[in-house]
């Protein structure tokens, strides 16, 4: 599936294009901890400890919708909540989000890739891509 670019191409360039749907601090980390944690609903989010304001998540939420990197559903335990996951398209940002942890822990100062991935980057990659491709959250947070 081609994603269509909603925010209007500026250019042909496929960097520039991804970067006008994922280039920002925001997306970025929702991106991450739906991939690699258990965090599924607008609150976790918002009380993920990263400062992200109401205003702020829903916009980014909304531009994953959009662009069909994020699927929001009603959540079967609570009729008034929504979670969101990945879709087939967001999942195959793993292999450039690893990447991207990797050249953060190497090269700047404290950055931290908790150990539970860390190890299965280094040890075993296709297991770890294995794993956020069944949608098995890698880090599970106390929510």
């Amino acid at each position: 599936m081609v994603i269509a670019n909603k925010t209007g191409m500026r250019s042909p360039c496929a960097i520039a294009n991804a970067l006008d749907i994922l280039g920002d601090r925001w997306t970025l980390l929702i991106i991450r901890d739906l991939m690699f944690t258990n965090r599924r609903e607008f609150g976790h989010f918002l009380n993920a400890g990263e400062g992200i304001s109401t205003n702020i998540l829903t916009e980014r939420l909304g531009r994953l919708q959009c662009n069909n990197i994020v699927s929001k559903q009603p959540n079967p335990g609570h009729g008034r909540k929504f979670v969101y996951e990945l879709t087939d398209a967001g999942l195959k940002l793993a292999p450039a989000v690893l990447e991207f942890a990797l050249w953060g822990r190497e090269n700047i100062e404290g950055a931290f890739v908790p150990p539970s991935i860390l190890g299965l980057i280094t040890e075993d990659r296709q297991a770890l891509l294995d794993k956020v491709y069944r949608r098995e959250p890698l880090v599970e947070l106390e929510l």
